[in-house]
């Protein structure tokens, strides 16, 4: 992920355009994800089950595995507002923790991985 957010950082200053932190990419992908609508979003990053007649949907939601969320972390500093801004977000998508919600979204906006679903383009 570090890879495709260090990316994009690169295209915007080829483009002549400003340089972008993380944390402004991570609030570029949260705001692209919220006006596709979160159930859009996060239903692409579920990965598709072979449907089961018996024992189909055991796993609870916290222990679901998302597209994009994996063990690598980014490290961003932002204010209480703002986190409490994702939370609101993490409540209206119906994903567990914020962590997650920002990792779906990530996965959903940036270019570069074969689990980016295609509607996102």
């Amino acid at each position: 992920m570090k890879r495709r957010l260090d990316r994009e950082r690169a295209k915007a200053l080829t483009q002549g355009k400003a340089r972008r932190g993380h944390l402004d990419i991570i609030f570029a992908a949260l705001n692209k994800a919220d006006g596709d609508g979160w159930e859009k979003v996060v239903a692409a990053s579920l990965p598709q089950q072979a449907r089961q007649r018996f024992g189909a949907s055991r796993a609870a939601p916290r222990d679901r595995e998302y597209a994009g969320t994996g063990p690598e972390s980014i490290y961003v500093r932002m204010t209480e507002e703002e986190a409490a801004e994702i939370d609101k977000a993490t409540v209206e998508a119906k994903v567990p923790d914020r962590n997650k919600l920002i990792a779906i979204s990530l996965n959903y906006y940036l270019p570069g991985r074969k689990d980016r679903p295609a509607q996102a383009e």
